[in-house]
């Protein structure tokens, strides 16, 4: 019986192996239709005006990236760069010190407010000073 068991299963089981091959051959055919059909809609794009205005948009961002590329290497580029640099630097040393005196100033109006405010502690009659 047990044998019989094992002819029953493998006639049952061939039936799945069946369905499972074609089910695989089905999906490999729409596979190949799926790459025609973009491949096809690719060539189509590539034929429009649209992609031709692309094309040549790149082609001349492509220059100008190049263009400048060539400018930084040879130098025309790191001597703009330089001259910025200075102007920088002189611009930041004068802001430095204006904040300098700026501070100065501040400075001494705090030390002249303290000065003030330790005279009128000495003063007699003062609320805040020994006279109370």
């Amino acid at each position: 019986m047990s044998e019989e068991n094992k002819n029953q299963e493998s006639k049952t089981d061939q039936p799945i192996f069946d369905k499972a091959d074609e089910l695989i051959e089905k999906g490999k055919i729409l596979a190949d239709k799926a790459e025609e059909f973009i491949s096809e809609k690719a060539n189509q794009f590539k034929s429009t005006e649209t992609f031709g205005k692309i094309s040549n948009f790149l082609g001349s961002v492509g220059d100008f990236l190049d263009k400048k590329s060539d400018e930084f290497h040879s130098g025309e580029m790191e001597a703009k760069i330089g001259a910025f640099k200075e102007k920088a630097g002189g611009q930041a040393n004068e802001i430095l010190k204006k904040a300098k005196e700026a501070g100065i100033k501040i400075g001494d109006a705090v030390e002249e407010q303290i000065e003030t405010f330790k005279g009128n502690k000495d003063k007699p009659g003062n609320q805040n000073g020994a006279g109370i």
